[in-house]
């Protein structure tokens, strides 16, 4: 244990001494998000409070026993001198099959809290892939103003070059010099805002300190969706578990309703009862055993109930349309922005991209041998690195627009 220990702490050391980093993998984020999330842990806690009430609503009420004492003597107070003693249990029992209503009652509340705990997790896991492209985003960009700092570097030195030879004019240089100064500022805002923060938001899910290491994200690519739309909006009616619970809350009100129209069948009490008299011959014992119903006498009240459960019923019905219609419109409008974004990472990587670098390579040639001044080759190594920036943020939306439908479908559509 102790040479695991040392072994650990030298990796943490030589990581930190050399700026070594090590990959974020997205899978391992989301195992761990969902192993530690408070939002999920106290989703699924609730889940478990529901089932554990299933079982309580199922039995009958408890027994109770009483004790009674009879005839005491006149200006005493003690029960040992009681003639008479009575003691009684009675139970009541529900009419049969309310306890049954009552128990479906609770199973649809409990399938309902599981369904709100699937849910959260589809929306931690959302939260969790959206914050771990942007700051692979982030990264990304750090490392594109790296390059590019060595780049405008490297141009400085051409023009210095240049200047010294009389080929170009001071102007070059310093319009290097501050292009370069430009770089780092962006550098330092990357690094000390953009990417502190995009770490704290990726912690704040995984519930670990803000300024938690977490390493670098790797590269990824989104998958092409496999799935036709008509196939995807059935599979977000059948999988979106915000539905199914509002499915199970429908049934619920079903059972409800069925058990209010059943108050107005009675309930029975069975009491069994003992008494013991004191007689000049010994003590006699009496046995009795009584059954008891209550009667609904006030019927109308118990119609109140069930218009009350109608009214309940209808109203889960139509939230259940309301949330079905607008589960459609979700997937919809994540279907398009997610068809939207795919097209643009495919524009940058085929077309604006090999253009740009394309151009910048021209204009660096071209400078050097004197065909185009220092402003055209600055201007062609902007449009590259805005190009690149655009790229890398466009694919981390994109991968957010695929977490935001899989989402609303309800289940992962890229395994």
């Amino acid at each position: 244990m102790r040479v695991l220990t040392h072994i650990i702490i030298s990796s943490i050391l030589i990581c930190l001494l050399f700026n070594v980093t090590w990959g974020l993998s997205l899978d391992e984020v989301v195992k761990e998000a969902l192993r530690h999330n408070p939002e999920i842990l106290a989703a699924k806690n609730k889940w478990k409070a529901a089932k554990a009430k299933v079982p309580q609503v199922r039995w009958w009420g408890d027994p109770q026993f009483g004790i009674s004492y009879e005839e005491i003597p006149s200006g005493s107070y003690s029960l040992e001198e009681a003639r008479m003693r009575m003691y009684s249990i009675s139970q009541m029992i529900p009419f049969p099959g309310k306890l049954t209503l009552q128990g479906g009652i609770a199973t649809k509340d409990a399938q309902t809290s599981k369904e709100n705990y699937e849910e959260k997790k589809n929306e931690i896991v959302s939260k969790v892939k959206s914050a771990y492209y942007f700051l692979f985003f982030v990264h990304k960009a750090i490392e594109i103003n790296r390059e590019n700092k060595d780049l405008v570097q490297k141009f400085e030195k051409i023009a210095e070059t240049k200047y010294a030879v009389g080929e170009v004019s001071q102007h070059d240089v310093l319009q290097a010099q501050v292009e370069l100064s430009l770089i780092i500022d962006d550098l330092i805002t990357l690094e000390r805002d953009e990417l502190p923060t995009a770490e704290a938001r990726l912690n704040a899910l995984l519930d670990r300190l803000p300024h938690s290491p977490l390493g670098v994200p790797e590269e990824f690519e989104i998958p092409k969706l496999e799935y036709t739309n008509e196939e995807i909006e059935k599979l977000a009616i059948e999988k979106r578990p915000a539905l199914m619970a509002m499915k199970h809350g429908v049934e619920k009100s079903k059972k409800a309703l069925t058990l209010a129209k059943m108050q107005y069948l009675p309930n029975f009490m069975v009491k069994l009862t003992q008494e013991e008299m004191r007689m000049p011959i010994g003590t006699e014992i009496d046995r009795g055993i009584m059954f008891s119903i209550n009667i609904p006498l006030w019927f109308w009240r118990q119609g109140f109930g069930i218009r009350e459960k109608r009214a309940q019923r209808s109203a889960m019905q139509f939230s259940y349309r309301a949330m079905k219609n607008m589960v459609l419109f979700q997937v919809q409008n994540a279907l398009a922005k997610f068809n939207a974004s795919e097209r643009r990472v495919n524009l940058f990587k085929t077309s604006i991209i090999p253009q740009a670098e394309q151009a910048l390579k021209a204009a660096t040639i071209a400078y050097e041998t004197g065909k185009i001044d220092f402003l055209t080759l600055i201007n062609s190594e902007r449009m590259l690195i805005n190009v690149r920036l655009k790229y890398y943020g466009v694919l981390a939306k994109h991968g957010g627009n695929l977490a935001n439908l899989e989402r609303v479908v309800g289940i992962s559509l890229s395994e």
